[in-house]
């Protein structure tokens, strides 16, 4: 019997990637404060490292961190050598073409604040109110995070958590969402629905004067993004335009790569691969490390490969059985 090969799909967002110099300072955010644990750390020599990262004499120890409970967390890489550029320096402002934010709902919003208070992260905003067209009202805690990492604690006002996250019970549920702001909002789009076929799970437009202080803007921003991914299942992968005419905002998508430190991609598992590599190579979507199996301590081995979508992001592609 004769199988029809497959087409290429994206089964699961699984969370992002951050290379960091910080790596201690990095495990107490991600796992004192949040609450994530260790699922397995290894070093990769550097032709393994190339092949995935697409460095060049580097090695690379890969520490994977999950929420209990979910299959969702963050993988933080640290480089050797390593590299002093932060992608996104002092985590604020508007600065576009790189991920900026890695968003997590919270039970106890306050709680959330005071552990990282406890533990010395940097608390932007307490408290920048976000009210959506269709009525829905958040609150958002903002926190900079080591490598110009930032992290949000979102308290919802008229909605269920449980609409969003599986973990509802605690200052931090798993991640929800990773976000940047994107210069050009029309070829990410398309990256996402017409490329990799992402579902769009959110699509909203607000102004916000609370939010926009928060980010750092020095004026009203009217807020246009759309988030991809499932909503409850996924890691959603957000894209922002903040209004601004062109030529407002610093480009970072140079800067935004390994082994350059902060939030440099997501990772998706996959079905059909090379069917997926195929369609970005026809949409001229850049194809940064081709195709090769990678093999984990602790983890079955998978091909993989890594594209780099039009805003810069890198999304690391996990072929899945």
């Amino acid at each position: 019997m004769t199988q029809t090969a497959p087409t290429g799909r994206v089964l699961a967002i699984a969370g992002p990637v951050i290379v960091t110099a910080e790596l201690t300072r990095q495990l107490e955010l991600f796992g004192q404060v949040v609450g994530m644990r260790v699922e397995g750390d290894a070093t990769l020599d550097e032709a393994a490292a190339g092949a995935l990262f697409g460095t060049a004499g580097r090695k690379a120890r890969v520490v994977r961190m999950t929420t209990p409970g979910t299959s969702i967390g963050v993988w933080l890489v640290e480089f050797t050598p390593g590299s002093d550029t932060v992608i996104r320096v002092g985590g604020r402002g508007v600065a576009c073409n790189a991920l900026k934010m890695i968003d997590f709902f919270t039970a106890d919003r306050m709680a959330a604040v005071a552990q990282l208070r406890a533990h010395g992260f940097e608390i932007v905003d307490e408290g920048a109110s976000v009210d959506l067209p269709d009525g829905s009202r958040f609150r958002e805690a903002h926190a900079k995070g080591p490598d110009g990492v930032m992290v949000a604690a979102i308290e919802p006002l008229n909605v269920e958590a449980a609409t969003f996250v599986s973990v509802t019970d605690q200052p931090f549920s798993e991640v929800q969402s990773s976000s940047g702001p994107v210069a050009d909002f029309e070829p990410v789009r398309a990256f996402y629905e017409d490329v990799l076929g992402v579902m769009r799970g959110f699509r909203y437009e607000f102004e916000s004067e609370s939010f926009s202080r928060m980010v750092g803007a020095d004026r009203l921003l009217r807020i246009q993004a759309n988030n991809y991914g499932r909503v409850l299942e996924d890691v959603m992968l957000g894209i922002i335009h903040y209004g601004l005419p062109p030529g407002s905002y610093d480009d970072l998508r140079e800067r935004a790569q390994p082994p350059h430190r902060g939030l440099v991609g997501a990772r998706l598992l996959v079905q059909g691969l090379d069917a997926l590599l195929e369609r970005c190579r026809a949409a001229g979507v850049e194809v940064v490390c081709a195709a090769h199996l990678l093999a984990l301590p602790g983890c079955a081995p998978q091909r993989a490969a890594a594209v780099r979508a039009p805003h810069g992001v890198w999304h690391w592609l996990f072929e899945t059985r």
